[in-house]
């Protein structure tokens, strides 16, 4: 069965990018959870041989990151905005965790 994320598991969050820790950790896990949602309403299709969903086999896998100008951790800058969220399983060239497509 896929292990849920928990909200207010932190630990993997390295300071917060816009100086809002409960809305940076909302935003990682709300973007895990909306991938899931998009490839999996049902709860009833997409599994890889471990029960995973495809946000789980990637959780808590950030990739590439740099350091943010408050001195936290982010992978992605949406206009002038920086974000640390986890990259989610894509099935193309072979598979692998990544941020986009």
């Amino acid at each position: 069965m896929p292990h849920d994320i928990d909200f207010f598991d932190c630990n993997a969050l390295s300071g917060s990018p816009n100086n809002d820790a409960a809305a940076d950790a909302e935003v990682n896990t709300l973007a895990h959870e909306t991938e899931e949602t998009n490839t999996d309403e049902d709860l009833d299709a997409w599994y890889d041989n471990s029960g995973n969903e495809n946000a789980d086999k990637c959780a808590w896998n950030f990739g590439t990151t740099y350091t943010t100008a408050n001195g936290s951790t982010a992978n992605m800058q949406i206009g002038t905005k920086d974000f640390l969220v986890q990259q989610n399983w894509v099935n193309a060239n072979g598979g692998g965790c990544r941020l986009s497509w």
